[in-house]
């Protein structure tokens, strides 16, 4: 009989403001704008390959159901990133500059309220280094305040 296999949850990697592991500074992204976090070092030692990741965040002032922010990770070997924009908290320099990274999820606007709004997802991170990105493919601003957090959750054979 095989054994079952548990999740195990591992403490997030934050990217935030202030007080995260890694600094992430969207603020009050403008529309048709983007802004990536610093890259995070995930280590050479064993590690979880599938992480859960959450996006929490308010739109602007307007809204409008049924618009996106696209949510990316952009991933590297320590030499050569998925863009050429930099390693740290910067502002993605044009949409096209996600071309090769990873669009892990949207968060899509559910309704027409400056309420809090979640999108989440899994993803695998083969890579040693990453950073999430977010591009506001809506028609305004959002509020200032993203997080977004990424939980390792390992296989545990019981």
């Amino acid at each position: 009989m095989a054994n079952k296999v548990y999740v195990h949850e591992e403490a997030a990697v934050t990217w935030k403001s202030s007080g995260g592991t890694e600094l992430f500074t969207p603020g009050a992204l403008a529309s048709g704008a983007g802004r990536q976090g610093a890259y995070h070092d995930f280590g050479t030692a064993a590690r979880a390959r599938r992480f859960a990741w959450r996006l929490p965040l308010t739109p602007g002032v307007t809204r409008v159901v049924g618009e996106i922010v696209e949510v990316y990770l952009i991933t590297s070997d320590g030499t050569a990133p998925d863009n050429d924009d930099g390693t740290g908290d910067i502002a993605v320099s044009a949409k096209d500059k996600l071309r090769n990274a990873m669009l892990i999820g949207a968060l899509q606007i559910d309704e027409n309220a400056a309420v809090l709004m979640v999108a989440s997802g899994s993803v695998e991170l083969d890579h040693r280094y990453a950073a999430p990105a977010i591009w506001n493919a809506t028609a305004n601003a959002l509020a200032a305040g993203a997080i977004f957090t990424m939980t390792p959750v390992p296989d545990e054979v019981q």
